[in-house]
């Protein structure tokens, strides 16, 4: 082995000390991962922040361990876990009385994103704290909020249509909407609203037909009405209402296109249910969030995706979640709860309908949302009522956030949901119809459809049902056909009005053995069957 040169040598002692200090560091950084590196992630930045955002929310990662950092939010979201009825209580009966004193010292808090909220005097701020004679409400006399829920209104404007050819064949082709009565059941519906007086009204999206511009100002000029009675309307929109190429007119023989309406102008038709009084508003999206009081934040979510041009399937946008997070900080930080509403839903929950309804990006949105340990996420669009709470594991106990997904209030049985505050911060859900017959009665209505409407609107749903499964029946005997149909038609009602269905009971019945001898791969066996197992259970009620 020849002798090595001055200069080699010197090189191998430098590169065997580099490689001694190398293994020291990574020795180093293994028992103890705290350690920062000068070319390590900065501390501040979120973790959605660019480079990999785009692909990270798309696919649901992007949130890495980040030593102590991420042990402080373990450790926060216990805290939450162990004291957030009584946190919420808290907030909502004591901060708006601390706030306002904090406000009226001289040292005045240093101001954030949401303090304009408090800056109002005759804002929100001072409607929450009068009551109906304008008077002060004090705070033991104040009641815990109740919120009510509708969601597909699918509002369709007497004015677009004649009720003929067009119409008729419309009705037909729909999932069993009470298209001809939908404003007289808004109108039922507002009525009894103003009489029971909850603290806000959601309108969870897919609030008109198929987003025409007719439909949009009637709908609004209706709503005025809540407004003046001094109960707040919050709109969200869906994939119905906005950019949507589908607009039309039901007049004559044949549908014609109207005008629909664009992102602009459907926040100007609505502006005053609910962005006018957000504290909070998205710029990327129609996403903002309403104080429903002092200690509770509704964060309603834009989730539906009408640019460049109007599609199906829902998502959040990346620039959204940033925004969300923000807030959902801020929220934290304030002992503020936070109940979040969009159109599409969070989590699968239907096997019948199982395309173009989940979120896009909804691994994403969840780990978000639970990140905060957050207790329930509102949604429609399935035009199913639904409950549902998020397990990482079958069968496990843990936290996991719930979704409801309230029901078509324009597809028989016509109800909407009730989320209600209890003293002790706990929340309960129930649904309740439309009573339409008492309000035909009360407003001398003539029509015998409204003051019998139990039970027009399930011989409606069934005949239109009904005679769908009959076209694709059309080459069984009618005497085997027709007590199909029937099961069908029941089936689905149940299954939209997320009532309990007994398997044994209808796998027993004959209709349902002619189904499985003489229809066994059809799409509508599929679909009687997918509707059977969802329905298992009772999705009307959830205490929490």
């Amino acid at each position: 082995m020849t002798e090595l040169k001055q200069w080699q040598y010197r090189i191998v002692i430098v590169l065997l000390w580099a490689g001694f200090l190398a293994g020291a560091g990574w020795v180093l950084f293994q028992l103890n991962p705290d350690l920062k590196f000068p070319f390590g992630r900065a501390e501040s930045q979120s973790p959605y922040s660019d480079g990999k955002e785009n692909r990270d929310l798309a696919s649901g990662e992007g949130k890495e361990s980040r030593g102590e950092e991420e042990r402080e939010r373990k450790d926060r979201q216990e805290n939450r876990r162990a004291f957030g009825r009584k946190r919420m209580k808290k907030g909502r009966l004591g901060s708006r009385i601390r706030k306002k004193e904090a406000w009226n010292q001289e040292e005045k808090p240093k101001k954030g994103k949401t303090d304009r909220f408090f800056e109002r005097e005759e804002g929100i701020f001072g409607e929450l704290e009068k009551n109906e004679e304008g008077n002060q409400v004090l705070e033991e006399d104040r009641k815990p909020p109740v919120l009510y829920i509708a969601s597909d209104l699918h509002y369709q404007s007497a004015a677009a249509t004649d009720y003929g050819k067009a119409f008729q064949r419309q009705e037909a082709e729909s999932d069993g909407k009470v298209i001809a009565c939908l404003p007289q059941i808004l109108d039922a519906f507002i009525d009894e609203m103003i009489e029971k007086k909850p603290r806000a009204f959601l309108l969870t999206g897919d609030i008109t037909m198929e987003g025409e511009r007719i439909n949009h100002e009637e709908l609004a000029e209706k709503l005025s009405r809540l407004k003046e009675a001094g109960i707040p309307v919050l709109v969200i929109p869906g994939n119905h209402d906005i950019n949507n190429y589908r607009a039309r007119l039901h007049v004559g023989d044949e549908e014609t296109e109207t005008d629909m309406v664009s992102p602009q102008e459907f926040q100007d038709i609505y502006q005053d249910f609910g962005w006018n009084q957000a504290v909070s508003r998205d710029e990327a999206s129609l996403s903002y969030i309403y104080p429903l009081e002092a200690g509770i934040w509704l964060m309603l979510l834009d989730t539906a995706q009408y640019e460049p041009q109007n599609i199906v399937d829902g998502a959040v946008r990346p620039q959204t979640l940033k925004w969300m997070e923000e807030n959902l900080k801020i929220a934290e930080e304030q002992g503020i709860q936070v109940i979040v509403a969009g159109h599409h839903n969070l989590l699968q929950e239907s096997s019948m309908f199982t395309d173009m309804c989940v979120l896009e990006n909804s691994d994403a949105v969840l780990e978000l949302l639970e990140g905060f340990s957050l207790p329930l996420y509102i949604s429609g669009h399935l035009h199913l009522q639904r409950i549902q709470k998020h397990k990482k594991e079958p069968g496990s106990d843990e936290y996991g956030i719930y979704e409801i997904v309230s029901n078509a209030i324009s597809i028989p049985p016509c109800q909407y949901g009730i989320l209600s505050w209890q003293e002790d911060g706990s929340m309960s859900y129930q649904t309740s119809k439309v009573d339409v017959e008492a309000w035909a009665e009360k407003t001398g209505q003539k029509d015998q459809r409204l003051l019998e409407f139990e039970s027009y609107q399930t011989w409606y749903i069934t005949e239109i049902i009904q005679e769908q499964i009959l076209k694709k029946a059309s080459r069984l005997p009618e005497t085997t056909a027709e007590p199909m149909a029937k099961l069908y038609a029941k089936v689905y009602q149940d299954y939209c009005a997320g009532l309990a269905i007994k398997r044994s009971e209808v796998e027993a019945l004959e209709a349902y053995k002619s189904w499985q001898r003489y229809l066994p791969e059809s799409q509508e066996f599929q679909e009687l069957k997918a509707m059977i197992k969802d329905s298992m259970g009772e999705q009307n009620n959830l205490s929490f």
